[in-house]
């Protein structure tokens, strides 16, 4: 039963971090596009370069 039970919260979790995944692209470019424009967000380092 523990097997069970730790197969379904390893599904739970790759559900949830596959549902969010979106969300959190989103987020950063909404960040970056304020940070492009000038604005200055309390707490908030300026995204890190591309890589190369």
């Amino acid at each position: 039963m523990t097997a069970d039970l730790l197969l379904a919260r390893d599904c739970i979790i790759c559900c949830v971090a596959a549902w969010l995944a979106p969300v959190e692209c989103m987020f950063d470019m909404v960040e970056s596009e304020l940070a492009r424009r000038g604005v200055e967000l309390d707490g908030v380092e300026p995204p890190s370069p591309p890589a190369s």
